[in-house]
């Protein structure tokens, strides 16, 4: 603070009196002074913040920092992962059917895999993923359509395709879809197959969803909800790619 008070001092009243008695034009003054408080400015600037390389610094972060904010900002915003490319290779391998989560509990039970059906006779072979009437339903896994058919033998008007992936032999039975695919079609995970249909006529006061049944190579029932993804947040890419810089 003594560097800018003494600054100022100099350029007080006696300059510019001197200045006018010898007839310097206004303008030439004006010159003076803005001269005169730039270097007294660089000068508070020089002390207060550290020598030259704190001047510089100072002068310089103020734009710096704004594109360093925005790219922080952009760096934080969650993404909403719905396919996963398993081993790699560049084309993704599953996919959220509806990217929905999972049916709740209502007049129906649960659309867990393996909830219980029929007062425990039976369980759930696959797992219900929320939709609304007539939005797209995705293929949840890359392979070929197998079957474009009825769910219940034509009952209701209800839908199923099947899609079967030759390399991994995996199965996915898509339930109360509209198909928009044929039989011999070659789809991508997360690639349109149809839209949801709705399921109020066959089951009043159900919630809206898709059913699906996942079969492994051996023709094993799995759990779609472990190999699917749900809408994940993925804040930990973003710690994991600050650690990585």
């Amino acid at each position: 603070m003594t560097h800018a008070i003494i600054a100022r001092q100099r350029i007080g009243s006696r300059p510019a009196a001197r200045a006018l008695s010898m007839g310097v034009a206004a303008p030439r003054l004006l010159k003076r002074m803005m001269t005169r408080l730039s270097l007294a400015a660089l000068a508070f600037t020089f002390v207060s913040v550290g020598g030259a390389d704190g001047a510089l610094r100072a002068l310089t972060n103020s734009n710096a920092r704004a594109p360093e904010r925005e790219a922080t900002a952009l760096a934080r915003a969650p993404a909403m992962i719905w396919t996963i490319d398993a081993d790699g290779d560049g084309v993704d391998d599953f996919s959220n059917p509806t990217h929905g989560g999972v049916r709740g509990v209502d007049a129906f039970g649960s659309g867990d895999f393996g909830a219980r059906r029929d007062a425990g006779k039976r369980t759930h072979h696959g797992v219900d993923y929320v939709a609304f009437v007539g939005q797209k339903v995705r293929a949840p896994i890359s392979g070929e359509v197998s079957r474009v058919g009825y769910a219940y033998r034509g009952i209701g008007g209800l839908r199923v395709v099947e899609i079967v992936n030759p390399e991994t032999k995996f199965t996915a039975r898509v339930l109360y879809v509209e198909p928009t695919v044929a039989v011999g079609d070659v789809v991508v995970a997360g690639e349109e197959i149809g839209a949801a249909q709705d399921l109020s006529g066959r089951y009043p006061g159900i919630t809206n969803h898709v059913h699906v049944e996942l079969r492994d190579a051996r023709r094993r029932l799995l759990d779609a909800s472990e190999q699917l993804p749900s809408a994940v947040v993925q804040a930990q890419r973003t710690q994991t790619s600050r650690a990585a810089l």
